[in-house]
């Protein structure tokens, strides 16, 4: 299908989607693709628009004003936009670029986790395959494909990998902190200081929290908390072990100091998590 906005080229294509509504309630789906050539007639100003874009320059300048900041992408930038706010954009001669507008289950919520942590703006060495994977896209329902709902979604979620995967940079500094949390696993039962597991990482305290929140999502010693929890779910459900003697398995003086935090992470007693989960035994504690 040929797009009829002022300044798109002859040579531009694209396609437009109307999902089912199981694909609304359960999946990510696209509402338009394309490949476009422009000049700089192109154009658009809104105010507001139901899905998200997501846009790969394959070739000249895109000028964008978006939350307060103008840019110019350009060649092997990728922009991810919430077009519920208001955005504009506007081609400079020459421009070549392709496209997706997307929604659906959390897609919003995504986006927006990508903005806060790389910019909608972005500049990363997974950009290419995000080229590509719009390239393919539109190259195969230009070839008459037809996809699942499913197979759809699954395109969006690859592009979401390629746009969250860690770079090389963040790939190399995730070394320290992943020591830490061989360590942190390897000793569940014993007492962990912040300061030891800086140690291990080879990091100072400040930074090393730092690191450690960035790639985990936690601060190290709730990781720690969490890894205890974990390990005591699963003796709790595996073994016939007493609350006290997984308390002291997975580093705690008491049954009462595990169960304290338990409650207060799981929301239920270790007891009562043990019937819940079917447990082999149901020994007094």
């Amino acid at each position: 299908m040929k797009s009829v906005d002022p300044g798109i080229l002859p040579h531009s294509t694209c396609f437009s989607f109307t999902p089912p509504e199981t694909a609304k309630g359960l999946f990510f789906y696209p509402t338009w693709c394309g490949h476009y050539y422009c000049n700089e007639n192109y154009y658009m100003r809104r105010q507001s628009y139901p899905p998200l874009l997501v846009v790969y320059i394959r070739q000249g300048v895109f000028r964008i004003e978006y939350r307060g900041e103008a840019c110019r992408a350009q060649r092997g930038d990728v922009v991810l936009l919430d077009c519920t706010e208001p955005h504009y954009y506007h081609a400079e001669d020459g421009l070549e670029f392709l496209y997706m507008h997307f929604d659906g289950s959390n897609a919003h919520a995504l986006s927006q986790h990508v903005i806060d942590t790389q910019g909608w703006l972005i500049r990363r060495e997974s950009n290419m395959m995000v080229g590509k994977l719009l390239y393919d896209m539109v190259d195969f329902y230009e070839r008459g494909g037809i996809e699942t709902p499913f197979e759809s979604s699954m395109r969006i979620y690859r592009m979401f990998e390629l746009l969250l995967s860690p770079t090389r940079e963040e790939r190399e500094a995730g070394g320290p902190v992943d020591d830490a949390i061989t360590y942190i696993r390897s000793n569940v039962g014993k007492q962990i200081t912040l300061e030891e597991l800086a140690g291990v990482a080879r990091l100072s305290v400040f930074y090393f929290s730092h690191c450690f929140k960035q790639q985990t999502g936690f601060a190290p010693m709730d990781y720690v908390i969490n890894t205890r929890i974990e390990q005591a779910k699963i003796l709790l459900v595996r073994t016939s072990k007493s609350v006290a003697e997984i308390a002291y398995e997975v580093g705690y003086a008491s049954s009462g100091s595990l169960i304290n935090i338990f409650v207060k992470r799981v929301g239920v007693s270790p007891k009562q998590y043990r019937r819940d989960h079917n447990s082999i035994s149901m020994q007094p504690e």
